[in-house]
């Protein structure tokens, strides 16, 4: 508004007693701009002063040195300064003047006062109409609902169109079903809206969390917040907005659990887990990780990382801190960590950075005691170079037999094998007896020296066919008492040494070098002394029998949890492969050129239903010409 129209209207207004007034300014394009404004009437002669500063026509002067003497001659120089404006500045003006002691409009043109007021309250009511439009697209596009209502929240006066999203119902519908909100809130929560409700009538600001239930009949969480509207005094309505926060909520939810879960990881792992500010200082660490350390947390707090560390190590740890500040990685590193009393252990830690406004502040880290796993492991190291031999011992358990011979067919088999062995073995000696016996019964005349030699010879085949009975009698005897054993209580090892000591001298005269491999401590097993003995003897004679001259001979035993482990091996001639599948049969021999050895093959069977009788297993490694290894477990008590 221009200088000039703001003293007109002062002065035409303080002339007709207002207090203020609107100018509408009618452009020559047809374009309408409403201006306003407030005075103090006793200030009335200034502002018309102002107006005729000049060039004032003898009319004028007349008009303002009377406008004081009655109403109808301010009204006339009131339309006199109006017109002198509008003829000026080429301008259709219209004036409307406004008292508000008297709650009245006043028109000083020609226009009838009707039209004047229509078309200044178009001109005020365009840019209202152009806000409500902002205000309404604000308030249907944002998630929040907001409303006005009475102060018990029963009535909606305003209710934005996003209730829908909220309730499934559009606003309309609040506004004819008063108690629609109130009906949604599951009944469980509804005190907290009656609390919500005393609060704000109260004249306090307020906000509830409820639950409510919408037209899908989906549970909902509901943050509803209310502010009063006062007047004199008293709450007349409430203002505020309904926000639906259920994933905010669920989100609430899950962080609460991930954080329940972690601090229940934080007071149960014996891990350690631990943080690090930039420095290295410990700012935080689980209690079970600092018990296995011999520290409570006030101990670690505020200490620096590297005084728990062994000096030897902390140049690694200086260098993988290094690495961690640098980058977002995990970094894995192993720290040796010395304890309250002086004890090292050692950790596995993994660690990484800790961002905090995309800067780095700390390091959080997890840690585990591999002390005992790292023991193993070089123990094992250690144990890996002394088993030499143990290489074709590998693969014993996945040797599985793969062939089976029909019952019929083994059993003639085995007849056929039994008659010939036995023959030849009984025969042999009893040819010697035989002829040896009729030369010195048929030669009085023979030399003393000569029928003590036969008489030798006659006894030692005597000693071999008893031998021979004595082992098909044992055979049968453990067939058909297979349960009858004899159990005591010894020392495995003992037993060990026993053949070791009895097996030296025949050992020793065929050139053969028998050593042992046995544990200091001794192994108590439960079973039939006697049996076990035989058949490590025969195992052991075996070994002597087929190892040829300058060969090597080893008892080994093993203390496992459950069982002991013996191995009888050997550098002799090695078993066939062909040969392996009737090792453990009954009367068999394995054939080999080089060596033909007496024997029925009682012996090998024999081991194997003496150990089959205590619920052990027996295995072979061999390689012809290499030599051959027999493992028999047994275990340390029958159940």
């Amino acid at each position: 508004m221009s200088e000039g129209l703001v003293h007109s209207l002062k002065a035409v207004a303080s002339l007709c007693g207002a207090d203020s007034g609107f100018i509408i300014d009618i452009e020559s394009n047809g374009k309408a701009k409403v201006y306003s404004t407030h005075f103090l009437p006793e200030n009335s002669t200034k502002y018309i002063s102002d107006i005729f500063k000049e060039n004032k026509s003898p009319k004028e002067n007349e008009l303002l040195k009377k406008y004081n003497e009655n109403r109808s001659e301010k009204d006339k120089a009131a339309s006199l300064l109006l017109k002198r404006l509008s003829e000026s500045d080429s301008r259709n003006l219209i004036l409307i003047l406004v008292s508000k002691e008297k709650n009245s409009f006043k028109n000083l043109t020609d226009k009838k006062l009707d039209d004047a007021v229509s078309l200044l309250m178009y001109h005020i009511n365009k840019p209202m109409l152009l806000l409500e439009k902002h205000i309404r697209e604000t308030t249907d596009n944002i998630d929040a609902t907001i409303y006005s209502s009475d102060i018990n929240g029963t009535e909606y006066y305003f209710v934005s169109n996003s209730i829908e999203k909220l309730l499934g119902y559009p606003s309309q519908y609040i506004y004819e079903n008063r108690l629609a909100i109130l009906r949604s809130i599951l009944p469980e929560d509804f005190k907290k809206f009656r609390d919500f409700i005393a609060k704000v009538k109260a004249g306090e600001s307020a906000v509830a969390e409820y639950r409510i239930l919408n037209r899908e009949k989906d549970i909902r969480y509901i943050r509803h917040s209310g502010t009063p509207i006062i007047e004199d005094g008293k709450t007349i309505r409430v203002v505020g907005m309904l926000s639906d926060i259920t994933s905010e909520k669920a989100a609430m939810e899950k962080l609460h659990r991930s954080e329940e879960l972690l601090s229940m990881l934080m007071k149960t792992t014996n891990s350690l887990i631990f943080t690090l500010n930039r420095s290295g200082y410990f700012i935080d660490v689980n209690p079970k990780g600092a018990q296995e350390l011999g520290y409570n947390i006030n101990e670690l707090v505020g200490n620096h990382f590297l005084e728990f560390i062994n000096e030897e190590n902390r140049g690694e740890i200086a260098i993988a801190f290094q690495k961690i500040l640098k980058s977002d990685e995990i970094v894995t590193f192993e720290a040796v960590i010395t304890d309250r009393f002086g004890k090292s252990v050692v950790y596995e830690i993994q660690a990484r950075s800790v961002f905090e406004n995309n800067e780095i502040t700390g390091m959080l880290g997890m840690g585990r005691d591999v002390t005992t796993k790292k023991k193993d492991k070089t123990k094992l190291n250690e144990l890996n170079t002394k088993l030499t031999e143990a290489n074709r011992i590998i693969a014993i358990e996945r040797d599985r037999a793969k062939h089976q011979i029909t019952l019929l067919e083994e059993l003639n088999k085995l007849k056929n094998d039994f008659i010939s062995n036995v023959s030849h073995e009984l025969r042999t000696p009893l040819a010697s007896i035989v002829g040896f016996a009729e030369t010195i019964s048929s030669d009085e005349d023979l030399p003393k020296e000569m029928v003590t030699e036969f008489s030798n010879i006659i006894l030692t085949e005597g000693k071999r066919l008893a031998r021979l009975i004595n082992d098909i009698l044992d055979f049968s005897k453990l067939e058909s008492d297979k349960e009858n054993l004899s159990l005591s209580s010894f020392d495995v090892i003992k037993l060990l040494y026993e053949l070791k000591d009895s097996y030296s001298k025949q050992a020793s005269d065929k050139g053969l070098n028998l050593t042992s491999e046995l544990p200091e401590a001794e192994i108590i097993i439960k079973a039939d002394r006697d049996r076990i003995f035989k058949a490590f003897s025969n195992l052991i004679s075996n070994a002597i029998k087929f190892t040829p001259k300058d060969g090597r001979i080893t008892i080994i035993a093993q203390d496992f949890l459950k069982e002991v482990e013996v191995m009888i091996s050997d550098t002799g001639i090695g078993i066939p492969e062909e040969e392996r599948p009737k090792l453990f049969q009954k009367f068999s021999k394995i054939s080999n050129n080089k060596s033909q050895q007496p024997g029925a093959g009682f012996g090998l069977a024999t081991v194997k239903q003496i150990v089959d009788l205590h619920k052990g297993l027996i295995q072979v490694k061999s390689e012809v010409n290499k030599g051959s290894t027999f493992i028999v477990r047994l275990p340390k008590s029958r159940k």
